[in-house]
């Protein structure tokens, strides 16, 4: 392939070290990628003072403020990519089909003897501009990051990008949020040619017999298929569901990434070798890679030895690896007192979900609730805006008698639609067990009872915890759905420790009651939305439905629920109608009101 001597230089506004320069242009159909890479290895070489403390370091340090501590001392300013200094580097070169399959490629030394630097910003800027000069040049390195990027993810790469709202997955497979500077195509331009760029290396190391520090990377254990993990993505693009339920599951299956000289794979990028040689001002390993890369091309002995390059990836991923633990904890530290302060400070009402959830973590450790606490916990689940987990915050974790009044308001809640307990049965085991849930933890036995004439299926739901186990009663139901949540159901409230729910379905009917005896099966003082459902579970009734309408201003919001259904007996339709401040609250009085028509037409017809 033709030598290329020029190259853009594109990083954050701030940047002091660049690292690499890039340069894309067009052949034929495809396109040809040059990769300039500083030559860090000719200003620290093995051995030295510098080394000993990159080597320590193992990454340049970021501070608030733009500040940062050169990994590699005083040579940064040496070794740096800078405009209008011809510099040697290590060359990748890569030519690429229509299709953005690699077909060619080559590493060895190079000279960048044009460089442009640029922002995100100002690449962006540059793409959008036909004057510019840069414009051209760009183009055709957005239109080839898009193909890679668009390759990558049929080939099943937990690839994603979200300039607009800052969202992107990491190499390993983890979302991260983008700062203000990185959320353009100049960001996503520099990401897809710099894994391209590590994937030819770690591919040309490979099939040359050039041992380096390859990036290898797997999955937890527990992880689901990968089609589910991409689903999960899809979701998450498309604001399905729990953005942060998604974000945390990712992180949750995807192990941290390692450095060795063997290849064992990648499977957040799906490739069968990637390394990190594009950042050897930054990263220890990308400068020991470099040096490996040297030396091959230039037929030099290699500066280390297999072995000592297997200790070396061994130091490197620990040294990571308590790095991290260090951070998280630092993280744990700073997110608990922020969490105190929150919860102290008592303006829940003005909370979003996620910091209300992490103040309801931490209020529910107290034995004694704060009557603030429990009236914002009752508040949310009147308007529907306490999410199924936080009510197993409450049911879970929260101990003492003073909180029984509000655990059996969560408890009536999810009776109202018992099949919530089954998503509550596994809330508890993941929190129990620490991650992913599968079949052997909740275990499941469902068998039909009953007869043609009388379908009944009863259901028994175990949990296997490790060394804690729990099962439920038998619950008798006319389906398996509704057996398995009673059973469910009666299992979330005694790990509650609250009364019982569920019920069995009544199978001593050879006579089929009249509507007025159907009716009196419900207590009169049931709460009314569980009233109305067991008349329908009851045959009393069909057809129940809630609909809902919302009028008023968005801080004093009103309500309208109809509650409808049909009359069993006669195939009257009826409803009720309710309207308050809250969706709860408008539910409960429609589902009153049709209660009252139901029970004076069962009792007329009866």
């Amino acid at each position: 392939m033709a030598e290329v001597t020029r190259g853009v230089m594109i990083d954050g506004p701030e940047t002091a070290d660049r690292d690499d320069a890039v340069w894309v242009a067009r052949h034929g159909a495809g396109w040809s990628l040059t990769a300039h890479i500083a030559d860090v290895a000719a200003i620290v070489p093995p051995g030295g003072d510098a080394d000993a403390e990159a080597r320590r370091m193992i990454t340049t340090r970021y501070l608030p403020e733009g500040r940062h501590i050169p990994m590699i001392g005083a040579g940064e300013a040496h070794a740096t990519l800078r405009e209008g200094v011809a510099q040697p580097t290590l060359r990748v070169s890569v030519r690429f089909d229509a299709d953005g399959e690699a077909i060619a490629s080559e590493v060895g030394r190079g000279v960048l003897a044009e460089g442009f630097a640029r922002t995100y910003p100002q690449a962006a800027a540059a793409l959008r501009d036909p004057n510019d000069p840069l414009h051209a040049m760009l183009a055709d390195a957005h239109e080839l990051s898009r193909v890679l990027l668009s390759r990558r993810r049929a080939a099943g790469a937990l690839a994603f990008y979200d300039l607009l709202q800052g969202f992107a997955t990491t190499e390993e497979g983890n979302l991260v949020r983008l700062g203000g500077a990185l959320r353009n195509a100049g960001y996503m331009i520099v990401q897809e040619l710099m894994i391209a760029a590590n994937e030819a290396v770690a591919l040309w190391a490979a099939e040359n017999d050039v041992p380096i520090l390859f990036r290898n990377h797997r999955a937890s254990a527990v992880a689901p298929s990968r089609d589910e993990l991409l689903e999960d993505l899809s979701s998450f693009a498309a604001q399905i569901g729990n953005r942060v339920l998604v974000e945390k599951r990712l992180a949750m299956l995807m192990r941290p990434a390692t450095y060795a000289p063997t290849v064992t794979g990648h499977y957040a990028l799906n490739l069968p070798a990637y390394t990190h040689a594009t950042s050897p001002l930054r990263r220890y390993p990308d400068l020991v890679t470099q040096r490996m890369l040297f030396a091959a091309a230039d037929g030099a002995p290699p500066p280390y030895t297999f072995e000592e390059l297997v200790a070396l990836g061994e130091e490197v991923n620990a040294a990571i690896r308590e790095r991290r633990l260090r951070t998280a904890e630092r993280y744990r530290t700073e997110a608990r007192k922020e969490t105190r302060r929150a919860l102290d400070d008592s303006s829940f009402e003005r909370m979003d979900a996620e910091t209300f959830r992490r103040v309801l973590k931490l209020g529910v450790t107290e034995s004694e609730p704060r009557s603030d606490l429990s009236a914002e916990i009752l508040r949310r689940l009147d308007e529907g805006a306490l999410p199924l987990r936080d009510v197993c915050h409450v049911l879970f974790d929260a101990e003492g008698p003073s909180w029984l009044a509000v655990k059996d308001r969560l408890g009536d809640w999810l009776a109202e639609e018992p099949s919530r307990a089954v998503t509550g049965l596994s809330v508890y085991a993941q929190d129990v067990v620490g991650g992913p849930i599968s079949e052997e933890h909740v275990v499941w036995a469902v068998e039909a009872t009953g007869t043609a004439q009388l379908p009944r299926f009863t259901a028994r739901v175990a949990l296997r915890l490790g060394s804690v186990a729990h099962e439920s009663p038998g619950r008798t139901a006319a389906s398996k759905k509704d057996a398995r949540s009673h059973a469910a159901l009666a299992l979330v409230c005694a790990l509650a420790g609250i009364a019982d729910r569920s019920h069995d379905a009544r199978d001593d009917v050879p006579e089929p009651p009249s509507p007025a005896e159907r009716a009196r099966q419900v207590p009169a003082d049931r709460h009314p939305v569980m009233a109305v459902n067991e008349y329908a579970q009851l045959g009393v009734i069909s057809g129940l439905a809630f609909d809902y309408e919302r009028d008023g201003t968005p801080h004093e919001p009103v309500f309208t629920c109809t509650a409808s259904a049909v009359l069993a007996a006669s195939g009257l339709p009826m409803s009720g109608t309710g309207t308050a401040g809250a969706k709860q609250a408008a539910k409960t009085a429609a589902a009153a009101d049709l209660r009252e028509k139901i029970d004076g037409a069962a009792v007329s017809d009866g």
